[in-house]
């Protein structure tokens, strides 16, 4: 949701996946794959949320560390409900586009019931 409306920056990509599963962990790995980023530079962005306290080290897995958002972070629980939102607003759109979009054809099968 996140990248239609804030570009398609590399960490907007990776907070719009974890804002999409906010209570799951993920590899770098997982990460990279499902956000469309490298994996060069999820390790250089994971570095900045980190320190930005939005996502945390959640445990190891093998060789591996895997992340979440810091859902006890305020500014995340924002990023949550703003994401829940626009969400709802865009199903809510997309809902009266596609009535609009059948209407003619309702209403003339309504047409056609009254007049048999």
């Amino acid at each position: 949701m996140f990248k239609d409306i804030f570009g398609n920056s590399p960490q907007t990509k990776i907070l719009d996946f974890l804002a999409d599963h906010p209570n799951y962990d993920y590899n770098v790995s997982d990460i990279s794959k499902n956000s469309g980023v490298s994996r060069p530079t999820v390790y250089k962005i994971i570095e900045i949320l980190l320190k930005k306290k939005l996502i945390v080290k959640t445990r190891e897995s093998g060789n591996s560390s895997l992340y979440k958002l810091n859902t006890e972070n305020k500014l995340v629980q924002v990023i949550l409900k703003f994401d829940f939102e626009l969400a709802e607003q865009i199903a809510e759109m997309e809902s009266k586009i596609t009535v609009k979009k059948y209407e003619p054809v309702l209403t003339s099968s309504k047409a056609k019931a009254v007049t048999s």
